[in-house]
């Protein structure tokens, strides 16, 4: 069988293969040289499972994800980190098997649910969604001291399982330790964690054959982890034991309205004025006559998400047309009022203060889809600060706007009624009633086979220096970073050669305080006098290095180094938090690097100069990416990766070659 594994980027592609190897108890190996199109054998006893070949950067192989789910019925063009697809046998199409989402950030406020677009793109149509999170992560403060441990909002994990059960599909949180957590809150959530759950549900989803077993133990991870997070938190502001199990077999949406009425615990819903943006004052009044209902929480009361049960139904919608022009709003009133059934409201600011997009907030409307599902009705409230263009689009032509801008997407394929009340609208009060489309097409989604477009880029260079240097252990020769586009920041690492422990440092700046840079690639290369560690800036275009990048780089790696790691992994052990007051590192050396598309040696020489670089790699890609050409132009004091480079391309059988100036 032949899989394929469409990532983000090379390093997400990356993640997936582990995971099947993992399921399958087996080794990967490589099968082919492509530098750009890595492909590998998942062996088990010497005998191949699988090949497996990987495919970084989405919509650039002739594929667009978006585009073929939306077909299947899909509300959002929300691509995952990964998609997983079995090849047919005449290689001309590719059926998906499940879709995956590695999130190593913080999940503490609305990070936590930046996420959920995503799930619920998946999980409306069918497809297996696995979400995988880190729990016990720090926050830092500017001297990269640790704070405190940072922890979701337990609704967050728990939208997840109630979406598996109300929609009958895989959409899990798989939660792992973070490498800085402390002994104390490994303990704590051991039970919880659920990578080796995970495997066998992998597995079985690969094979089509029965999941229930799998998932069942999923599910039990993550309410038990929902339980712990709600116990813990200082105030009873999100429900508690028992409740959460009770809402969760409840399938219907209206019914979890009714139950959240009748419970005798039930909570107020309180939601505090924002000052970091300006409102209107119609906002405000609507803000503060609708707590005056004592509308209830949902289960979290931190959240800006609450529900209107009968009772206050009519009371709201008389609200809206108390504060609002007659002409803006009473159809949108007058739908609600007439219903009269629970009603959601999902209060969104969306925008910065400048009237950019708030990202996370692309999340909420789908947090609340799949806490309750598609036969409750959700009212959105948008009260940003858009750009004049925003309204303009939204006051002449709202499904415009579901064509570029992915909170659009969510607010008005997942609502029912849009009401925008902004104080950059030059039109007032905006509202919408929305036509929603729940035509979905729970069936196998099948594409045509993925092919190079012949185009190549930043992430063409990215995968090649990744698969240039990710497995060069045994020639001494260590990755300590990949951060292609769209990566994680997760960390940097250091290998220590004499015993096998990998330090890491995580919660990484873009840029620190002195304008340092951090760097896209780190390469580490063990000798007996020193550690070198190769630190590079990559690009698609040589013209997009920064003037002086080569002191940004190295400067951003030594400061670093200096300071002690946030965790460690012992060889064959898990990661432990580090408490030492050193650095481990204390012989480090480093040498920076530009990395782009060849185009000539005037320009690789010109870059070198300007940006004040050790060295130059750019890439020549040919044909459909069977033969690369690596261009390495070395200053003076880099010529010892010579040897390095000339060992390294003996690997690859004539598929990549090097030119050294």
């Amino acid at each position: 069988m032949k899989l394929r594994i469409h990532g983000d980027n090379i390093i997400e592609s990356e993640r997936a293969l582990s995971l099947i190897a993992l399921a399958y108890n087996a080794n990967v190996v490589a099968k082919s040289k492509n530098i750009i199109v890595p492909s590998y054998s998942i062996l088990n006893k010497n005998k191949e499972i699988f090949e497996v070949e990987l495919l970084g950067g989405h919509n650039r192989w002739n594929v667009n994800f978006n585009t073929e789910l939306t077909k299947y019925g899909a509300p959002l063009r929300e691509a995952t980190d990964a998609y997983i697809t079995k090849v047919s046998k005449d290689n001309k199409t590719e059926e998906l098997l499940l879709a995956i989402e590695f999130c190593n950030a913080l999940p503490a406020g609305n990070n936590a649910w930046q996420r959920n677009g995503r799930a619920v793109t998946c999980a409306e149509i069918g497809i297996p969604y696995f979400y995988f999170a880190e729990i016990g992560g720090v926050e830092l403060d500017g001297d990269r001291k640790v704070k405190a441990p940072r922890f979701p909002n337990p609704i967050v994990p728990f939208s997840y399982i109630t979406s598996s059960k109300s929609l009958n599909v895989v959409c899990v949180p798989i939660y792992e330790p973070h490498p800085a957590i402390t002994n104390e809150l490994r303990k704590k959530f051991t039970h919880i964690f659920g990578k080796e759950a995970s495997l066998n549900l992998l597995k079985s989803i690969i094979e089509q054959s029965q999941t229930t077993k799998a998932m069942d133990v999923l599910i039990e991870k993550g309410t038990t982890l929902v339980k712990i997070l709600s116990n813990d938190r200082k105030r009873v502001d999100t429900f508690r034991a028992l409740e959460w199990e009770e809402f969760l077999k409840i399938s219907s949406g209206q019914k979890k309205a009714e139950w959240i009425k009748n419970h005798p615990n039930k909570q107020i819903w309180r939601k505090k004025s924002s000052d970091k943006v300006k409102v209107t004052d119609t906002f405000k009044t609507l803000l503060k006559k609708t707590q005056e209902l004592n509308l209830l929480s949902i289960g979290a009361k931190e959240i800006p998400i609450c529900l209107v049960a009968n009772g206050n139904v009519k009371k709201f919608a008389s609200l809206l047309k108390e504060i609002y022009p007659a002409d803006k709003v009473d159809d949108l009133a007058n739908v609600i009022e007439k219903k009269n059934k629970p009603l959601i409201i999902v209060w969104i600011t969306g925008f910065k203060p400048r009237g950019d997009d708030s990202r996370p907030d692309r999340g909420l409307v789908p947090l609340a889809r799949m806490l309750f599902g598609n036969d409750i009705d959700i009212l959105t409230i948008v009260f940003g600060p858009a750009g004049k263009q925003t309204w303009k689009t939204f006051s002449e032509n709202p499904t415009k706007l579901l064509t570029s801008n992915g909170l659009w997407q969510a607010v008005l394929n997942l609502s029912n009624y849009v009401l925008a009340d902004s104080a950059t609208s030059e039109y007032g009060v905006l509202a919408n009633i929305v036509n929603r489309n729940l035509e979905r097409k729970n069936v196998k989604v099948v594409f045509s086979s993925a092919k190079p477009s012949g185009i190549y880029g930043e992430h063409d260079v990215d995968t090649a220096i990744h698969t240039l240097f990710s497995r060069q252990l045994s020639s001494n020769i260590f990755e300590s970073m990949c951060n292609p586009p769209g990566g994680d920041w997760s960390g940097i690492s250091y290998f220590d050669f004499s015993d096998k422990t990998e330090y890491r440092w995580t919660s990484l700046p873009r840029v620190s305080e002195i304008k340092a840079k951090r760097p896209d690639h780190i390469i580490q290369i063990h000798t007996t006098k020193e550690e070198i560690f190769l630190v590079i800036e990559s690009k698609n275009k040589a013209k997009d290095l920064d003037e002086n990048i080569g002191w940004r780089l190295t400067e951003y790696v030594n400061v670093l180094f200096k300071i002690p790691p946030t965790a460690y992994k012992p060889n064959k052990q898990d990661w432990q938090s580090f408490t030492g007051k050193k650095s481990p590192l204390t012989n480090a050396v480093t040498y920076s690097g530009g990395s782009f598309i060849y185009k000539s040696l005037e320009e690789m020489k010109n870059e070198m100069q300007e940006g004040k670089l050790d060295f130059i790699l750019a890439f020549e890609f040919r044909n459909d990416g069977t033969e690369t050409i690596g261009h390495l132009l070395l200053s003076d004091k880099s010529q010892f990766l010579n040897s390095i480079f000339t060992d390294i391309v003996s690997q690859f059988n004539g598929s990549f070659k090097i030119k050294i100036y």
